[in-house]
């Protein structure tokens, strides 16, 4: 399992302090589907699936992801894992900044400045009902540290992670943070008390799709319906965790919906070997669960040492 990826940082200056009801990566993830749609669909058709353009469209791929239903990656849905993941990072000077991060992955990458261009058009025109004006203040490679703004737009560093290649060592226990809620279902429910192995197989499921459906030499790699297998002794020893809500207006549905998860720590002991140690480094990459560019999933590890 490979995924190519880059991840940009960027910083926004408003013109005004902003108090966040909510996380801000929701309302980022609406102004971006909301330029991107404005700025590519020529066709203007009522949705995707009706436009001869959406497999090369930047709102297309990256909001809608459309699939054939009877695609080998994931059977019978027609609509992919999206190749895009915003990142929380940090409230700025009293509200007037704003830190996150913005990862894209295999053929994602090639709309890297089609985001850009939407994030700046956003800011000029103004948000929120009040019309905020921002601007871009900061847009780091978080691989290289360099700016990436001048006359012209760089592209961040292409990383690459392998699960094969991957350096990992093994763990006789490791600490798990879900820094933003993480949506994991265990038994068909999203829950607080789910298993190492709906944990594990959550990674691996979105991970192994993800590989499979935008890197081209994925394509003949291993089912994503098959599961991870967890060693029976690796469990979760401990956990302080609790189901946070958080409030999103939907355009489509034109409601206010709650969009939760799972925050706090947990301890998976037992001996985790270096594939099991390799699935987490996915996961702080590319986070864990359901509703990710959203900003959904962000998550944590460190080793436990005895």
């Amino acid at each position: 399992m490979k995924i190519s990826y880059i991840k940009a940082m960027f910083v926004l200056d408003f013109e005004s302090s902003i108090k966040w009801r909510a996380l801000p990566t929701f309302f980022l993830r609406s102004i971006l589907g909301a330029q991107l749609k404005r700025i590519c669909c020529v066709q203007r058709q009522s949705t995707c699936d009706e436009c001869s353009l959406s497999a090369s469209c930047a709102y297309s791929v990256l909001f809608e992801s459309p699939l054939d239903t009877a695609n080998e990656v994931l059977q019978g849905r027609n609509r992919g894992y999206h190749p895009f993941i915003l990142t929380h990072g940090a409230f700025l000077n009293d509200g007037f900044g704003y830190h996150f991060t913005v990862t894209l992955v295999g053929k994602g990458i090639h709309y890297f400045p089609f985001i850009v261009f939407a994030f700046q058009q956003a800011g000029s025109e103004g948000v929120f009902s009040s019309k905020i004006k921002y601007r871009i203040s900061e847009l780091t490679d978080q691989a290289t540290g360099k700016s990436l703004q001048g006359i012209n737009l760089k592209t961040p560093q292409t990383q690459i992670f392998s699960a094969d290649q991957a350096k990992m060592d093994s763990f006789e226990s490791v600490s798990v943070e879900f820094i933003t809620p993480a949506r994991i279902k265990h038994l068909g429910k999203y829950t607080l008390n789910f298993d190492a192995i709906s944990f594990f197989s959550s990674i691996y499921r979105r991970t192994t799709a993800l590989s499979r459906l935008y890197e081209e030499s994925s394509l003949d790699e291993i089912s994503t319906d098959e599961k991870f297998i967890v060693p029976e002794k690796i469990h979760i020893a401990a956990r302080n965790l609790k189901w946070k809500d958080f409030s999103r207006y939907s355009q489509r549905q034109q409601t206010e919906m709650e969009l939760g998860g799972i925050v706090g720590r947990f301890i998976l002991a037992g001996g985790l070997r270096t594939s099991d140690s390799s699935l987490l480094e996915a996961g702080r990459l590319f986070h864990v669960g359901k509703n990710t560019v959203f900003g959904l999933g962000q998550m944590n590890f460190n080793n436990i040492k005895s």
